[in-house]
């Protein structure tokens, strides 16, 4: 006999399955596709940050050496 917890864990696992089985799966190309766009994205928004943080780098050594 199983219990309400039993029952509840063996629901989750039928239905989750029940809907990936629902889900429409990217075809080769558009998952190629798509996975350039984030690498591209990434790369951009990585420079972005070095970018800023090597102005932010820049102004506090300008001020540390102002101090001296």
């Amino acid at each position: 006999m199983e219990s309400d917890q039993e029952k509840g864990i063996k629901n989750y696992f039928v239905n989750s399955f029940r809907e990936l089985s629902k889900v429409t799966w990217p075809t080769r190309n558009q998952a190629i596709t798509m996975s350039l766009i984030v690498v591209v994205f990434v790369f951009i928004s990585a420079m972005v940050i070095a970018g800023v943080d090597f102005s932010f780098n820049t102004l506090y050594t300008f001020f540390l050496s102002l101090a001296q």
